[in-house]
C-alpha cells in the first residue's frame, strides 16, 4: 500500500504554500499593528483547511509505510526464530496449537516437549511476550495450512503457517501486504 512519492508533491507543495501565506499574514498584521479583519479571518480559515486537507494523505502514506515496515519485521522474526527452533530441535518446525506457536513461548526439551525452564527443558522460550502481531491486521493467531506459498487467505488475519516446513505468511491478501 505505498504510496508513489509522486503524489505527495501536490499536498506537500500546497502544504507549504498555505504555511507560507498564514505566516505573511500574521506577519504584516503584527507590522501594521492592525487586527485581523472578518476578511482576513476567512482567508485564514480557508487555508487552515487546506493546510489539513493537505496533510491528509501524507500522514496516510506514512501510516500505511509503517504497517509495511513493521510487517515486513515481524515476518523476519518470526522466520529466524523458527529456524533457530528447528536448529535446536532436530531440524523439526513447531507445530500450531490453538491458533498458536506454544513451542517458541516456552522452555522446551529436545523433543519439543513444552515444561518448566531447567536442566530438563533448556531451550526457548523464542518468544516471551507471545507470537508478534501482524500490524496490518493487528491479530497474532496462527492458521495452520497444507500447502506454501497459501494460495489463499483464511480472513483470520495473523499469520499462515506450514507445519512441514516451518514456513510462515501474513495471512491477508497479496494486495494487502504491498
Amino acid at each position: 500500500m505505498d504510496i508513489p512519492v509522486s503524489s505527495l508533491y501536490l499536498p506537500a507543495i500546497a502544504a507549504l504554500v498555505g504555511i507560507g501565506i498564514l505566516g505573511y499574514m500574521v506577519s504584516r498584521s503584527r507590522q501594521t499593528g492592525r487586527r485581523f479583519g472578518l476578511l482576513n479571518v476567512a482567508i485564514l480559515a480557508v487555508l487552515i483547511a487546506i493546510v489539513g486537507a493537505a496533510a491528509i494523505p501524507l500522514f496516510e502514506g506514512a501510516s500505511a509505510n509503517a504497517k509495511s515496515s513493521a510487517l515486513a519485521q515481524n515476518l523476519s522474526l518470526l522466520r529466524k526464530q523458527i529456524e533457530l527452533y528447528k536448529i535446536d530441535h532436530l531440524g523439526r518446525p513447531p507445530v500450531v496449537y490453538e491458533g498458536s506457536l506454544p513451542q517458541l513461548l516456552r522452555s522446551t526439551d529436545k523433543e519439543g516437549v513444552p515444561g518448566p525452564a531447567g536442566e530438563r527443558f533448556p531451550y526457548g522460550p523464542y518468544f516471551r511476550g507471545g507470537v508478534p502481531v501482524n500490524p496490518v491486521t493487528s491479530r497474532s493467531v496462527v492458521t495452520a495450512i497444507e500447502r506454501f506459498p497459501p494460495e489463499s487467505t483464511t480472513g483470520r488475519g495473523g499469520w499462515l503457517y506450514h507445519q512441514e516446513t516451518g514456513q510462515i505468511a501474513p495471512d491477508m491478501p497479496p494486495s494487502a501486504a504491498k
